[in-house]
């Protein structure tokens, strides 16, 4: 009996590796595709983190501005704002010297990083002074003489306490004293301007940047990339839309749109420019008056 040993022809051989070429091309190809995808997903995450973590930084602050006072100088580019970081009541006052119980506020954020000036509300009116040096010390007779009772914190609650400080100001003083019981704001002086990133591999993009104003601060870059296109609009009065330039008068201020077009750090395989995750929010001051 024989038996036929016949093995693959050449043909047949040739036939094999060209489907074995054509379902390796293919599983390339699908491999190329998903990192492909997957790159271009990772770098829309990467826009939207630059954006978002703008936002985080710019809402906690910009509510807080006054819209009769907390606007000094705005534009497309920049803000310049008074954050306030603590409020009380005047116990004792001169033209020079300010005697204030504060409410009770957390110990970062009213030791960092520095005081730049004050305002008082006393009646319909508010007073914004600049300057001066803060001094913290003791329970003075001046705020329990006013029936102000001080609040001792814990070992568990360290800032559920009151604070006394006392605010000098040299040169021009504040004309008349204020009345006791009249409220006090602490605020520091913030700019927030777009500007050339300062981070490695960032070169020539754009950054958004806070600058705190007051003795000791600094700038810092908060977030970027940007699009160049990225800018502050505003609001004006009771208009349900921004606009591109800021008013005449800032007091006319009730909010700013954030226009943060952020990006990826570079540009996706395949692709001639980086990813770009276009976010818009409006932040309306708290103290907005209608």
């Amino acid at each position: 009996m024989t038996h036929d040993r016949r093995g693959l022809t050449l043909v047949e051989l040739l036939i094999s590796m060209v489907v074995a070429a054509i379902i390796g091309a293919g599983m390339i190809s699908l491999m190329l595709s998903a990192n492909r995808f997957d790159e271009l997903t990772e770098s829309q995450r990467g826009a939207r983190r630059v954006s978002r973590a703008a936002i985080n930084a710019l809402t906690s602050d910009l509510r807080m501005v006054d819209p009769a006072w907390g606007v000094e100088v705005a534009s497309a580019s920049s803000v310049t704002v008074r954050i306030p970081y603590a409020m009380g009541v005047i116990c004792s006052s001169t033209s020079t010297t300010q005697v204030i119980a504060l409410l009770p506020v957390d110990s970062v954020a009213f030791t960092a990083p520095g005081y730049s000036g004050f305002a008082v509300r006393s009646g319909s009116a508010t007073s914004v002074f600049t300057g001066g040096t803060v001094a913290e010390g003791s329970w003075p007779a001046a705020c329990t003489s006013a029936g102000v009772v001080q609040i001792v914190g814990t070992a568990a609650a360290p800032n559920a306490r009151t604070r006394a400080i006392t605010i000098s100001l040299s040169g021009a003083g504040v004309g008349s004293p204020f009345d006791v019981g009249d409220a006090v704001t602490l605020f520091r002086r913030v700019r927030y301007y777009f500007g050339a990133s300062g981070q490695a591999g960032l070169t020539g993009r754009t950054g958004l940047w806070r600058h705190h104003l007051s003795a000791g601060g600094g700038a810092e870059e908060l977030a970027a990339p940007f699009d160049a296109t990225a800018a502050f609009a505003f609001y004006v009065n009771d208009a349900l839309a921004s606009t591109a330039s800021a008013p005449a008068s800032l007091d006319d201020l009730t909010g700013l749109e954030l226009i943060l077009p952020g990006e990826s750090d570079r540009a996706p395989r395949l692709r001639n420019a980086p990813a770009e995750a276009p976010l818009r929010t409006s932040i309306f001051f708290v103290n907005r008056t209608s």
